[in-house]
């Protein structure tokens, strides 16, 4: 089980595993973000270009979630945005299940196609790789919390394939 009771709370909280993939993941994308101030911008133009349109699609998978779970998520009054009592399948969570996940990959392909440097792709899998472990591990702790509903949205939508997802988006509002 990916959830554990804090002895002191008895509250549940994120696992070890989970909390360890977090840190290893922002860590490694602090590193990149400021390895990207000291490198020179890439040589090719389009590549830079395609760098900045990520960027873009990255910040609208970060941004957005801020306003869906709390307008849909039935946050308590003065809690986080995070601390959500249903399933949230409007927004960006009708197409991936992890949409600030993906953004933060986003973001950092984006800088990988502006800087073209070896060591910004490196760090960008590698953050790329502790994320996905980071979305599976909290999955689980999703489906402890909202168990059938969670298994089922995980069915309809995929967990960061957002082209897959916008093509489900589109057959299920087109009614097919």
């Amino acid at each position: 089980m990916s959830e554990f009771k804090d002895p002191a709370t008895g509250t549940s909280s994120p696992s070890k595993n989970c909390r360890l993939f977090g840190q290893v993941a922002s860590l490694l994308f602090v590193i990149l973000l400021l390895m990207t101030i000291f490198l020179p911008k890439g040589e090719n133009p389009y590549l830079r270009a395609g760098g900045v349109f990520i960027l873009t699609l990255a910040a609208i998978f970060i941004f957005l979630p801020f306003y869906f779970l709390s307008k849909y998520g039935r946050v308590g009054m003065g809690d986080s945005y995070m601390q959500t009592r249903q399933v949230v399948d409007r927004g960006p969570y009708a197409i991936v299940r992890h949409p600030q996940y993906l953004g933060y990959v986003l973001l950092a392909c984006g800088f990988a196609f502006l800087r073209q440097h070896w060591t910004i792709i490196l760090l960008t899998v590698l953050g790329s790789v502790f994320f996905y472990l980071q979305a599976v591990e909290d999955e689980a702790i999703c489906i402890s919390k909202f168990g059938e509903a969670y298994r089922q949205y995980c069915q309809r939508v995929p967990r960061f394939n957002f082209i897959l997802g916008l093509i489900r988006v589109l057959i299920r509002s087109s009614g097919g």
